[in-house]
Order: structure tokens, then C-alpha cells, then sequence
């Protein structure tokens, strides 16, 4: 009965994912020049278009930041963002934040820097046996609200390059 105790009880356990499942694919950039990676999930929104929501986790699990882009057509072409709000939904938008604490209050905000024009998203390919986009992209934001946390150490511009994603979509949104 011991041997069975210490048998069972020294079994290695399979680790527990702290990201919750709702995350179909990850994305890749640089960063400010350092490389960058999160969890991809998809939106459909009103009109036939999705966002594109990219976030990261700390170690423990919570929430850090979110990277946004709003309003993106299924066409294979590049789509540039435009507006920060997406305009009612009909330009193609993009934004950023940071998250503290346990991942419930924000941090920092950043908003597309509508004086740099080359921001863009750009579908590559869309896998219909299992609904996957792929796709690239590039981003310049601008602070637009520094959090408590950390004041005066917020970078003024954040540019995102080299950026690559996946992610799953309603299959629907690209037929």
C-alpha cells in the first residue's frame, strides 16, 4: 500500500496552461528592434470584417498587453490602417496597451501615429481546412496616455516590424 502511495504521488504531473483557450494562433515582430511575440484571437465584427487581437501574458498567467488591429477586409492585398478608432468600422485602425496588476487595470495607451503612412496589415494566406489566416504586418503608435506605474518611462513611439500572425476565423468572414 506504501508502494502505490509513493507511485502515485511521485507521478510527474503535465504542466497547466496559464493562457486562456480562447487564443487560436500567435504572432511575431520586432518590437522597438526587440523581438516580440503573443496569443492571436479573432473578432467578427458588425460589418464583414474582424480585429485582430494580440496580447501577451506574464509568467503567472495575467494579462500585459494588448495590440489591436481593427477593421481588416478578407482580401489578399494589403490593407493600410488608417485611423486609430476605425472609423465606424469602415478604416482599417489600429492601438495598443499595457496592463498591471493582476491584468485588469491598464497601463499604457498608444494610438496609430497618423504621421508615419506606412502601417499595415496584410493577409497572405487563409488554410480553409482548418479556417486559419497567416499575414504581415507593421505598426507605428504613439503614446497617448502614460499609466501610474511607471511615469516617464513610457517610450513616446512604438514600432512594430517584421510582424507575422496566425490566427483562426469564422469561416464564414472569408467566403
Amino acid at each position: 500500500m506504501l508502494l502505490l502511495f509513493c507511485i502515485t504521488s511521485c507521478k510527474e504531473e503535465e504542466p497547466v496552461s496559464l493562457i486562456p483557450d480562447i487564443y487560436s494562433g500567435t504572432a511575431t515582430a520586432l518590437k522597438n528592434s526587440e523581438e516580440w511575440s503573443g496569443f492571436t484571437r479573432s473578432q467578427k465584427l458588425k460589418t464583414n470584417r474582424i480585429s485582430i487581437i494580440v496580447n501577451t501574458f506574464s509568467s503567472q498567467g495575467f494579462l500585459r498587453e494588448t495590440l489591436g488591429i481593427g477593421s481588416v477586409k478578407p482580401y489578399f492585398e494589403r490593407q493600410n490602417i488608417k485611423s486609430i478608432d476605425g472609423n465606424g468600422f469602415t478604416e482599417t485602425s489600429a492601438g495598443y496597451g499595457t496592463w498591471i496588476d493582476d491584468g485588469d487595470v491598464g497601463g499604457d495607451s498608444y494610438g496609430l501615429d497618423t504621421t508615419v503612412h506606412d502601417s499595415f496589415i496584410h493577409i497572405t494566406s487563409y488554410n480553409p481546412n482548418n479556417a486559419e489566416i497567416e499575414g504581415i504586418f507593421k505598426v507605428s503608435l504613439i503614446l497617448e496616455r502614460e499609466g501610474n506605474q511607471t511615469p516617464g518611462k513610457a517610450p513616446e513611439k512604438l514600432v512594430f516590424t517584421e510582424g507575422t500572425f496566425t490566427v483562426k476565423v469564422d469561416p464564414e468572414w472569408f467566403e
